[in-house]
């Protein structure tokens, strides 16, 4: 990121610089003329303005500066995040593995696990070697107990034993098991229909005045 900026500004500097030097050199008096003439209007016009304005444009612009300038030297002090480890058990040279392979390795073979439905690796190179956060989706029956430690295992085992590096502190496991299935509630066997009783004169019975 600071790469960039420094490139932008120098890039910028030297396109406004390339004009000004050569019109400063080739016509030095009307330039150093229309330099003048313009600092003594901006002059003029500061100090028609009232104290408090010029006190609350000055702290204005002096604090927005100072935000820029802070932000720059924070930008080029800052140390980038490694984008690769070293290889430490490589001989007869320097190897470096990239964070984004190391993701890509550790993402498929924890797949490969029972239960495991889908893996997000987290991958950050330190100094003290890798430092691994796994967001892990399982099944919703699964042990989380063992699966957490197997998950573990299977992370160091691909870090330090197949790919060669060193993990700074052990892995930091997100286990979410998606939730069972609802199921619908049983409200007992259906009451049978209720019906009326016939009325007498359906039954074929004479009814007596």
């Amino acid at each position: 990121m600071m790469n960039i900026v420094n490139r932008v500004w120098v890039v910028l500097t030297l396109l406004l610089a390339i004009p000004l030097c050569t019109i400063l050199l080739v016509f030095p008096m009307p330039t150093l003329e229309a330099i003048g003439l313009q600092s003594a209007a901006l002059l003029d016009f500061v100090s028609r303005l009232q104290w408090y304005v010029r006190l609350s444009l000055g702290i204005l612009f002096a604090v927005a500066l100072d935000i820029i300038f802070i932000l720059l030297i924070v930008l080029e002090v800052r140390r980038p995040t490694p984008k690769a480890i070293r290889v430490k058990k490589a001989a007869g040279g320097e190897v470096q593995v990239g964070v984004g392979s190391i993701a890509d390795r550790l993402k498929y073979e924890i797949d490969q696990l029972s239960n495991v439905l889908r893996t997000k690796p987290k991958v950050l190179a330190k100094r003290g070697g890798v430092v691994l956060e796994l967001d892990v989706e399982t099944a919703a029956e699964v042990d989380v107990p063992a699966k957490a430690e197997q998950i573990v295992e299977t992370a160091r085992r691909v870090v330090e034993e197949n790919m060669g590096l060193k993990l700074a502190r052990p892995p930091k496991i997100n286990i979410r098991a998606v939730p069972y299935p609802s199921t619908p509630r049983y409200s007992g066997p259906p009451s049978p229909p209720r019906t009326s009783a016939p009325a007498a004169s359906d039954t074929g019975l004479d009814v007596a005045p």
